[in-house]
């Protein structure tokens, strides 16, 4: 049974996803399945033969979502962010073995409304004013956005962007991915077993992933990069979940001075509270990349209830002032560290965060870095 709904979107069609009619293993072309030509250079799919997503969604109910999730239950809980949250789910498909449960991962979203104080420019550039900025962001419009970004043909199939499933939009809003994450990039990066090679294979992934979106024949920007909209699979190649301020490319939206949404915490370009929207670059994307490379390095996150951002700015600093490193010494003991690459990585990261946009290199410039490094030559690393 098929049905078609059009919408912002574009036509979709949904198959029914009701328990009493089981969706079939071969209609889901999952991730696992899936034939994907990913070379030493960026991304690019030749042909939709070589990477296969099928251009169709399943629709779910909020008690299907519920069911897959046990209730919702904490214990499913991946991760919170400021635009929804993220659930381990058990979704019944149909194979030749009669109906199974096949692991995957539900995200519901969330209207956004919060609340910032922030020094902004006025129309006299020499002067600034306090301003309250009250955020309110549909959710409805993000699934849209999102749907139509993850099946454009050139995004689609892409390692390091999420695999659909299906999506509800009654009563909650949410979207059923083809994924059994390990967790989420900022809880692994406090963690010791996450080790050196995992992490500068994560630091690549991401690199070419957002050299790709920022590629001048469509230029997507992500505005909201963070550990804690990322998972890592069971292969540790880090997946970007939260697309809640993506614009660019096939969503054919720019940013204009309406446009307040701002980032999570710690992430957010400082140019940004000088000149407010316009900071709106590829460079912002290249700073919260530098905030990320110094978490992984360093295995500090920036995390309300751990650290402030100003313990950590001045951590940083003190580190680079004594060792020229910001690599945590549990990492040196690992047999594929070089100190060499420690330093050059504390360089890149210091780089990418430079209070002047124009001074930071460019993503496929830091994903050529990150290749040059001795641990990548060493352990031949794949992405």
């Amino acid at each position: 049974m098929f049905r078609r709904r059009r919408s912002s979107i574009g036509p979709f069609y949904l198959h029914c996803g009701r328990e009493d009619c089981p969706v079939k293993i071969d209609h889901l072309n999952l991730r696992s399945k899936e034939v994907c030509l990913v070379k030493d250079g960026l991304f690019d799919p030749k042909s939709n033969e070589e990477c296969p997503v099928e251009n169709e969604l399943l629709e779910f109910t909020s008690e299907e979502l519920s069911r897959f999730t046990s209730q919702f239950s904490p214990e499913n809980l991946i991760g919170v962010t400021d635009l929804g949250k993220l659930y381990r789910g058990k979704m019944p498909i149909a194979s030749d073995q009669g109906k199974v449960d096949k692991d995957v991962t539900v995200k519901i979203l969330v209207e956004d409304e919060r609340n910032y104080r922030m020094l902004m420019p006025t129309s006299d550039h020499d002067d600034k004013r306090d301003y309250g900025i009250r955020i309110h962001d549909n959710e409805l419009s993000r699934l849209e956005d999102e749907l139509k970004f993850l099946q454009a043909p050139k995004i689609r199939g892409n390692p390091s962007l999420m695999k659909v499933v299906g999506y509800c939009r009654k009563e909650i809003v949410g979207v059923v991915y083809d994924i059994n994450p390990l967790d989420t990039l900022h809880n692994l990066i406090f963690q010791d077993d996450f080790n050196w090679l995992q992490r500068v294979k994560t630091a690549l992934a991401l690199a070419r992933l957002l050299a790709y979106l920022h590629d001048r024949n469509q230029s997507y920007l992500i505005r909201n990069l963070a550990p804690s909209h990322i998972v890592v699979d069971q292969n540790f190649t880090p997946v970007l979940f939260e697309f809640g301020m993506l614009v660019g490319g096939v969503l054919g939206t720019t940013v204009d001075e309406s446009d307040m949404r701002i980032g999570p915490y710690g992430y957010i370009d400082p140019f940004y509270s000088y000149n407010g929207p316009a900071a709106y670059t590829v460079k912002f994307d290249v700073y919260a990349f530098g905030v990320l490379l110094f978490n992984l390095t360093s295995k500090r996150a920036l995390d309300k209830e751990k650290y402030t951002g100003c313990e950590i700015d001045k951590w940083a600093a003190n580190e680079y002032k004594h060792r020229r490193s910001y690599v945590d010494e549990s990492l040196q003991d690992d047999a594929y560290f070089d100190r060499r690459d420690g330093r050059k990585l504390t360089e890149l990261a210091r780089q990418c965060m430079d209070d002047e946009q124009k001074k930071r290199p460019e993503m496929k410039e830091v994903f050529e870095r990150l290749k040059g490094l001795r641990c990548c030559a060493a352990a031949v690393l794949e992405i």
